[in-house]
């Protein structure tokens, strides 16, 4: 069950198996089937999610009702609702499960307390605040194949687990040019 967890905080903090094993009593487990929220608009994002199983789809709805995907996150993936979480203001964006799904949520108050315990659990709170890659193909200067052929050497899965509409939004693109793209490298 935490195995996942376990390697990926190794690779990030390697902390002490006694300093782990604090971090692990701590999580919680929530199941999110698919098309359930784990932040909803106007909720606070009051913990940092690992995602042990599953797809979810991080966006926001402007006023028009449009949505604006603003990342995917595939299975051993870290997530959360950057802004909400550092301001503990309420969210103006949504988590989304595209898949049942399963995560361990660490909340703020445990991450603050294990920080104080060592130093590598603070390496980790920052690492996690710092949003990793939120918004990473929206604020880059990339053409739009530069942008595609990025996501085919760094989140190919991406590809396979969810809608090319919403991989294009997470692009900065429309669904057509990610169609035309598509066909002019895959020739």
């Amino acid at each position: 069950m935490f195995q996942s967890i376990i390697e990926s905080i190794n690779r990030i903090v390697s902390p002490p198996a006694e300093q782990l094993s604090l971090l692990i009593e701590r999580l919680s487990i929530r199941q999110v089937p698919k098309d359930g929220f784990l932040i909803r608009e106007a909720q606070t994002c009051s913990s940092v999610y690992f995602i042990n199983q599953g797809y979810f789809r991080h966006f926001n709805v402007n006023e028009a009702g449009e949505e604006s995907t603003i990342d995917l996150y595939v299975h051993n993936e870290w997530m959360l609702e950057y802004k909400s979480f550092v301001s503990q203001q309420p969210s103006q964006n949504c988590i989304q499960a595209t898949t049942d799904s399963e995560v361990l949520a660490l909340h703020a108050r445990d991450i603050h307390d294990l920080a104080r315990i060592s130093e590598r659990f603070f390496r980790l709170m920052m690492i996690l605040e710092m949003g990793m890659r939120s918004q990473e193909f929206q604020q880059n200067r990339l053409t739009p194949e530069e942008k595609y052929q990025k996501l085919l050497s760094t989140r190919p899965e991406l590809l396979q687990h969810f809608p090319l509409k919403h991989i294009a939004s997470y692009m900065g693109m429309t669904p057509e040019t990610l169609s035309r793209i598509r066909k002019k490298i895959s020739l």
